[in-house]
């Protein structure tokens, strides 16, 4: 297994690279220290199984840095490390394209079973409820959450982001995030082609 691993903090990095080592013979980690590093890194490396994004990444979060990666390597596995598992953060993580979250007092056992599970494809979230996240069914289009659908309905409109926001009061940024969680849950590469998708689901 083969795994890039974004974290501003280099001691972390490089000692989480060899404890994983230890528990998995082969697996490798890469590291990078930030969210450009690891951009450049996942570009120089396509064989990669998943890219690891800490939540606290200086002045950027990991929802952000999910994003990103989402958005440049949507092919790369994505999954989210902090202190804090509030299943809150769970969800946002998910909301944002990750296929799993590792708590940094997971033992390396856990943390090295949740890995395997995303690398063959499936979502690792601990104790974070079944509800809180959008289903995925083998074989079925995962489902937008309501509010997303509800941002989905505005967007076939023609609505802009600003409008969105205003109308089902909630911040512009929060729109933002549920059109990014839309593209990825739909395999759509923009705006027009999410709307395309989803009238040809029947969801618009």
């Amino acid at each position: 297994m083969k795994l890039l691993l974004v974290d501003d903090h280099p001691l972390y990095g490089v000692g989480f690279a060899h404890a994983l080592g230890a528990v998995e013979p082969g697996m490798r980690v890469l590291n990078a220290s930030s969210l450009e590093e690891g951009l450049a890194l996942a570009v120089a490396h396509p064989d990669l199984d998943a890219v690891l994004v800490d939540y606290h990444l200086g002045a950027l979060n990991g929802i952000e840095g999910l994003r990103r990666f989402g958005q440049q390597h949507p092919q790369v596995a994505r999954v989210l490390i902090s202190g804090d598992n509030t299943p809150s953060l769970m969800a946002a993580a998910r909301a944002a394209g990750a296929s799993g979250f590792l708590s940094k007092s997971q033992t390396l056992a856990e943390m090295r079973a949740a890995l395997r599970v995303v690398a063959d494809g499936g979502l690792a979230f601990g104790l974070l409820p079944r509800s809180a996240l959008p289903e995925v069914q083998e074989g079925a289009a995962p489902q937008p959450t309501v509010r997303q659908l509800e941002v989905l309905a505005l967007l076939a409109h023609g609505q802009p982001n600003k409008r969105i926001a205003s109308m089902l009061g909630i911040a512009e940024r929060t729109v933002k995030l549920h059109i990014t969680a839309l593209l990825a849950l739909m395999g759509a590469r923009n705006r027009t082609q999410l709307v395309v998708v989803a009238r040809e689901r029947g969801l618009v």
